[in-house]
């Protein structure tokens, strides 16, 4: 909890019987960790880098899974994001129970099965269609700002939260501008709260403070990445997120030419600005595609030369553009 009055209320609210399932998380949690109280279907907790929302969405279904409530989904960028932060991380949900309470994990059904029946499973935004067909009572969707197919991801899972009096989702995410994000923030059954890095510090290097904190406080980067702030386009900018995201496609069609461009920084060092490496191409019909950016800062020039060198063989280019 944030203060003794926050700790003081949230004690209160609790029934007998919540009282006494009451683990350590009640009592360590910040304000901005506990689910809201009221009707809502989701709930939105934006949070920087290093801020616990991954342990807030794991102790969430935790007490779900403690009270036999499921089946739940746990959605992630991708299968191995979903093991190794939602399943088996530092905040995972293996990390969280006692050992006569700990959920047995299956890797290859991507299934956790408690001992008292529940059971929760893994899924990827890279396959939206593997949500076709389960039902669930209630989901955990972790950093959904950088989901490959985040609507389609979406969508789905919302046909299939239909099981029990009120199916729950919490989106624990990073925010990014993308509109199903901004969609999910205007609904009228979305609750939010919001952490930054800051307020977990107790629980992080002092030198991820100093050096990360401390570097980028202030920049339009640190205000999302570490404040946890929508950041929405700039309206002078000439290219805006809207048409860069309806632009996207799944696969770019058989190209004529591929090349990568390079961009070289004028100083090399620590203090170097980026190096800009992408991979683009030209169809048949003239159209042009960005395949990969591997833009990269703080670089020697052997190393940036490397980086450009390998996406030109990874992507069986026929040249390298330098400016």
């Amino acid at each position: 909890m944030q203060n003794a009055s926050d700790k003081e209320a949230f004690l209160k609210a609790m029934t007998h019987d919540q009282l006494c399932g009451t683990t350590a998380w009640g009592f360590e949690a910040r304000s901005d960790q506990i689910p809201p109280a009221g009707e809502w279907t989701t709930w939105l907790l934006l949070g920087g880098r290093g801020a616990g929302k991954t342990r807030a969405g794991a102790e969430w279904v935790r007490a779900l899974a403690a009270s036999a409530q499921g089946p739940i989904a746990l959605v992630a960028e991708t299968l191995a994001d979903a093991r190794e932060v939602m399943v088996e991380g530092v905040s995972g949900l293996l990390s969280l129970h006692r050992p006569s309470e700990r959920p047995r994990w299956s890797s290859s059904r991507r299934r956790l099965e408690w001992p008292n029946g529940a059971i929760a499973l893994t899924f990827s935004s890279e396959d939206p269609d593997s949500l076709r067909g389960p039902q669930f009572a209630a989901a955990w969707c972790d950093e959904l700002a950088k989901w490959r197919h985040p609507q389609a991801t979406w969508d789905m899972l919302q046909f299939g939260l239909r099981l029990g009096p009120r199916p729950r989702q919490v989106v624990t995410t990073t925010p990014r501008p993308l509109p199903l994000l901004k969609s999910i923030m205007a609904s009228s059954t979305t609750v939010q709260t919001r952490a930054t890095t800051k307020m977990n510090e107790k629980n992080l290097a002092p030198s991820f403070l100093s050096a990360v904190v401390g570097r980028y406080a202030g920049t339009r980067l640190g205000r999302q990445e570490l404040e946890a702030e929508l950041i929405e386009d700039r309206p002078d900018a000439l290219w805006q997120r809207p048409v860069l995201e309806a632009a996207r496609v799944d696969r770019a069609p058989d190209l004529v030419r591929i090349v990568v461009a390079l961009d070289p920084p004028a100083t090399s060092g620590a203090r170097s600005d980026a190096c800009g490496i992408i991979a683009a191409g030209i169809s048949a019909d003239g159209l042009g595609y960005v395949l990969e950016d591997a833009t990269a800062s703080r670089l020697s020039p052997a190393a940036w030369a490397a980086r450009a060198v390998a996406l030109y063989h990874r992507r069986a280019a026929d040249r390298i553009v330098a400016e």
